[in-house]
């Protein structure tokens, strides 16, 4: 299968600009991230279930996004984006995948995307990321639980192959293989191909300096 060869790792971080031209800062969270995932999380879990991406973010204890920000991420691996024009603010969005208890080649996946950046491909490059890097740690298959008003997501997840798993309490749950090269996207839509071209940018997606890897929140010190 062309999806067995391997791919080169993703930049530590990197630029990504968004259809809007927003130039947006492209990594993975880290431990000192947490004020800002904290205050980002505050302001999604205030919109409709129908409006976030992915169910799931509203479930973290304290101790889980502690958990969520250990450097060494393995079972849960978060990837982040942050506006570079716009540093004082919490972020654009989140996603991670959370290996699955019991199943190590299967995970979990959230995405969260905030206000004014949604439809903007943020979640496009977020949830692209996450394929890339769970192929590292034997990651083949991935799973979401979307609320079932969120059909503007189901319907991307179908294009790219997702088939349904079940559902309960208005929560759809939905499985993807995990993919790794462009060419294995399903691309005989519009949305396939989209993410698709994604993943051809990440591939030629260029690390950015060390000193730009970590921007400090307001109110913190640089």
């Amino acid at each position: 299968m062309i999806d067995s060869f391997t791919s080169p790792p993703l930049p530590t971080a990197f630029k990504y600009l968004l259809d809007d031209g927003t130039p947006a800062l492209i990594r993975p969270v880290y431990p000192e991230d947490l004020p800002r995932l904290r205050a980002g999380m505050e302001s999604l879990l205030r919109l409709p279930h129908r409006r976030r991406t992915v169910a799931g973010f509203e479930q973290l204890s304290d101790e889980e996004f502690g958990q969520l920000m250990l450097p060494d991420q393995k079972t849960q691996v978060i990837w982040g984006a942050l506006n570079l024009d716009k540093p004082e603010e919490p972020g654009i969005g989140v996603a991670r995948f959370a290996v699955i208890p019991g199943e190590p080649a299967a995970a979990d996946v959230a995405i969260a995307i905030g206000e004014p950046y949604r439809r903007q491909g943020a979640g496009q490059v977020l949830h692209a990321c996450l394929h890339l890097t769970a192929r590292l740690y034997g990651i083949k298959r991935f799973y979401y639980d979307v609320h079932a008003d969120n059909q503007r997501f189901i319907r991307l997840l179908h294009a790219l192959g997702a088939r349904q798993e079940g559902s309960a309490h208005h929560i759809e749950r939905l499985s993807l293989p995990v993919y790794q090269r462009a060419v294995s996207v399903p691309s005989a839509n519009p949305l396939g191909m989209r993410f698709a071209d994604v993943f051809r940018r990440l591939h030629r997606a260029e690390p950015m300096p060390v000193e730009d890897f970590v921007l400090p929140l307001a109110g913190q010190k640089a």
